[in-house]
């Protein structure tokens, strides 16, 4: 096939045009079709035409006629993406921003509190605590205040220390050996 004539086409010559569309369109055609088909396939031939009337503005900046058919696909590639970003905005929202925590409450509103104990599962709770409570007290000092303070109240290893007038580095000793001995009492009670 012979290439069209630059000149003729930055002049705007409609014989060189037609000569050139049927060279330019598979070009233009292939690169949007790449990025529109599995999103957007009727949007793909609009894309390509409007890629080439781009074309037509932009073929006085070129300086060969091998430029026109990667430029010609460029233009199809961007404007492709674009269509895609305006389509994907529009279906989340269009670039409007709104707060996480609203959406939540919005899509909670019609599930019941999780969070309000029913009278079985507050019984639970109670009972919980009071075998918790019994098997800590069962600790050598000051291994169940120490248990307590940390898992219960949410004490730093500082805080627990300076309340009960221990060396920091003792925290964890106690913690690790308050743990061992809370599995090893529970280990006997499940067995028997």
């Amino acid at each position: 096939m012979q290439l069209p004539d630059l000149r003729a086409l930055q002049q705007g010559d409609a014989a060189a045009w037609d000569m050139a569309f049927p060279w330019l369109w598979p070009a233009a055609f292939g690169a949007a079709q790449v990025t529109l088909q599995p999103y957007l396939p009727a949007e793909v031939e609009d894309v390509a035409i409007e890629s080439l009337e781009v074309l037509v503005e932009k073929v006085r900046e070129l300086k060969s006629i091998e430029e026109l058919k990667p430029l010609v696909a460029s233009i199809a590639h961007h404007r492709a993406v674009s269509l895609l970003r305006e389509h994907f905005a529009k279906k989340r929202g269009a670039g409007r921003t709104e707060s996480l925590e609203a959406v939540q409450e919005a899509n909670m509103a019609d599930c019941a509190d999780p969070t309000a104990d029913s009278p079985l599962a507050s019984l639970e709770h109670k009972e919980l605590a009071l075998r918790l409570s019994g098997t800590l007290s069962e600790l050598k000092p000051p291994q169940g205040a120490v248990l307590t303070d940390f898992f219960l109240q949410g004490l730093s290893y500082e805080g627990i220390a300076r309340k009960h007038g221990i060396p920091i580095g003792s925290v964890g000793v106690y913690l690790k050996r308050g743990l061992e001995t809370l599995r090893r009492i529970w280990g006997q009670r499940a067995e028997s």
